[in-house]
C-alpha cells in the first residue's frame, strides 16, 4: 500500500503466513512470574514493513490465527533512530526488552550487540478475564476474518498498546464506491485491476477499557493507531478476498494520509 502527499511518499507492506509451532518456539521469550500465551499447532505470521520521512522499521508479529491473540511482536526500527523490541504477550500482561545502539558505531553492528538495553513486564489495567489480547497490526487479519458483512454489523476487540489496553470498536458503514488501481499477482501471471468496486467499508476507533467497578483504566486521551494512522480511521475491504484496498486517517506531519493498494500476492 502507498500514499503521497506534499511530494512525501510512505508505502506498507504487509505479508502474512502460517508456519508450524516448532519454527517459532526457540524464538519466544519467557516473561517471568507470569504464564505466556502458548502457541498452538500452527502460527500466523505477519512482517510489516514500513517506509518514509527519513525512515524504515519491521515488525514481525506471531498470533494465534483463530482467536488473533498475540503471542510475540518484535519491532525493528531500521533507519533513523534505531531500535529493537520485543513484545512477549501472557495472560495479564506484556513483557518487553529493548535494546538500542549506545552511539553511531553501534548503529552497525546487528542488535543483538547493541549495549544500551531495558526489559520488564507492563501489565494490562485490566485483566483481560481469558479475552485475547491483539496487538494493532493484526487487526487487519482479525477484521477481515471477523463475521462483518452488512451495514451496522460490530465488532469489539482488545488491543494493547505501549502503556495499555484498549478497545477498538469496528463497524460496516453504508456501501460507496470507489476507485482502485493495483496489480493482482497470482502464481500463473498478473493482471492490472483499475476499476470501480463496491467495498466493505468499515470505520475503526478506539475507546477507553472499564474495569468492572466501572472506572476508565489507561490513557483515555491517547489516540488509537494502526498502521500509523489515528483519528477517524476508515478500512476498505474488497468484498470477496477481504484484501484492504484502501485506510485512511491521520499521520504525523502528513495530517489526513489515504494508504491505498498498490500490489497484492494471492495463492
Amino acid at each position: 500500500m502507498t500514499a503521497s502527499k506534499l511530494f512525501l511518499s510512505v508505502e506498507a507492506h504487509l505479508a502474512l503466513r502460517t508456519v508450524p509451532d516448532s519454527e517459532i518456539r526457540n524464538a519466544l521469550l519467557p516473561i517471568p512470574g507470569m504464564t505466556a500465551i502458548a502457541p498452538r499447532d500452527e502460527v500466523l505470521e505477519l512482517v510489516y514493513e514500513a517506509s518514509g520521512l527519513g525512515r524504515r522499521s519491521r515488525l514481525t508479529l506471531l498470533m494465534d490465527p483463530s482467536s488473533g491473540a498475540a503471542i510475540q511482536g518484535t519491532h525493528h526500527d531500521l533507519e533513523g533512530k534505531h531500535r529493537h523490541r520485543v513484545w512477549r504477550y501472557g495472560e495479564t500482561g506484556a513483557y518487553q526488552r529493548t535494546r538500542w545502539p549506545l552511539n553511531h558505531s553501534e548503529e552497525k553492528l546487528p542488535p543483538q550487540k547493541w549495549t544500551k538495553a531495558s526489559e520488564g513486564l507492563r501489565l494490562y489495567p485490566v485483566d483481560p478475564a481469558g479475552r485475547p489480547v491483539l496487538e494493532s497490526t493484526g487487526l487487519l487479519y482479525a477484521i477481515a476474518a471477523a463475521a462483518l458483512d452488512q451495514p451496522g454489523d460490530q465488532l469489539e476487540l482488545l488491543v494493547f498498546r505501549r502503556r495499555d489496553t484498549q478497545i477498538v470498536h469496528v463497524e460496516v458503514m453504508a456501501p460507496r464506491a470507489i476507485s482502485v488501481n493495483y496489480v493482482e499477482v497470482w502464481p500463473g501471471g498478473s493482471v492490472q485491476r483499475r476499476r470501480q468496486v463496491q467495498p466493505l467499508r468499515l470505520a475503526v476507533r478506539g475507546l477507553p477499557v472499564v474495569d468492572p467497578a466501572g472506572k476508565v483504566r489507561g490513557d483515555k486521551n491517547e489516540d488509537f493507531e494502526l498502521l500509523g494512522l489515528s483519528g477517524n480511521i476508515e478500512l476498505a475491504l474488497d468484498a470477496e478476498t477481504r484484501t484492504p484496498l484502501l485506510l485512511s486517517g491521520n499521520a504525523p506531519v502528513f495530517g489526513k494520509v489515504t494508504l491505498r493498494l498498490s500490489e497484492v500476492h494471492l495463492n
